[in-house]
């Protein structure tokens, strides 16, 4: 296997790259990521009634069975990623490219399988990794989470947060951003290079484990980004609500406008989490050879 090592700034530049992402093809960029959005809405819609048919009411059935039927948004997720990196890689280097070709993942059979096997272990390992640390470094909060998920169907029997939330959620947070640094490289690996799903899988995780740090980056500027937006959001929010309670008419045209709004921030939300996985592919699997400014690479074979 190939990866190497990029230097702290190079977290920032993934980012970048992504929110510029498209600018010589926007229509199968934004396209290709709204109809994804599409596909994944529809579906986890329909599974959502399903579960709200067959479930019973309380926490554990509840969330075992809502689980268990989230299998197949995984498998179509595989599916539609395989599809939609082919055509941000070919966006990025001048091919011709449409929104639909995010269907072609389905056609490839042998790849859409191997993504699938990617997603599943490292979903797996990220379970793992997040249930084990989480007991070992603030078992309270583990408990914590159990017991509200036990008390979904009684929102007032909720237990407050515990002492230890905070280490839990860093630790989801670092889990997290390997993981799906893992996902890019494993992913990149098996859409845009062909390789078998042992081989994409290590070079996902030694990808991921040597470039800790412009991770570490990459993490920080995404959540300033999100508390940004969300922000930006909540005043546009709280400004329609307040215009609303005189007045239905602009009650409703906080609707009107709100509602597209939303479905943007989503479309662009792929966009540029697509995006970052490319570019990270892109850098930590060697795949050009342009050095950047401030980057430390280091080849493993």
């Amino acid at each position: 296997m190939t990866t190497r090592t990029m230097g702290p700034v190079s977290g920032w530049r993934w980012f970048k790259n992504a929110v510029n992402l498209g600018g010589s093809n926007p229509k199968a960029i934004f396209g290709g990521a709204a109809l994804l959005a599409l596909v994944i809405f529809v579906v986890a819609v329909v599974m959502s009634l399903a579960v709200g048919l067959v479930a019973p009411d309380g926490g554990t059935a509840q969330f075992a069975l809502s689980m268990a039927i989230s299998l197949p948004l995984l498998v179509l997720m595989g599916a539609l990623l395989v599809g939609y990196l082919r055509v941000i890689d070919a966006v990025e280097n001048g091919r011709p490219a449409t929104a639909t070709q995010i269907f072609s993942g389905f056609a490839d059979t042998g790849t859409w399988l191997r993504a699938i096997v990617i997603l599943l272990a490292l979903a797996l390992l990220q379970y793992a990794l997040i249930g084990g640390l989480v007991a070992l470094v603030a078992p309270e909060a583990g408990r914590w989470y159990l017991d509200n998920m036990a008390a979904t169907a009684d929102p007032a029997a909720q237990v407050a947060v515990p002492a230890g939330f905070g280490r839990a959620f860093a630790v989801t947070m670092v889990v997290g951003v390997l993981v799906y640094a893992a996902q890019a490289i494993g992913l990149g690996q098996v859409a845009l290079r062909g390789k078998a799903t042992g081989a994409a899988l290590a070079d996902g995780l030694t990808g991921a484990l040597r470039n800790a740090l412009p991770l570490a980056l990459l993490l920080l500027v995404a959540m300033v980004a999100m508390f940004i937006v969300a922000l930006v959001v909540g005043v546009l929010v709280m400004l329609f609500t307040a215009l609303g309670a005189g007045s239905g008419m602009l009650l409703v045209l906080g609707i009107v406008i709100g509602v597209p709004v939303y479905l943007l921030l989503v479309v662009v939300m792929i966009v540029v989490s697509c995006g970052v996985m490319y570019s990270i592919w892109r850098d930590v699997c060697a795949v050009d050879g342009d050095a950047h400014d401030g980057d430390d690479r280091h080849v493993v074979a």
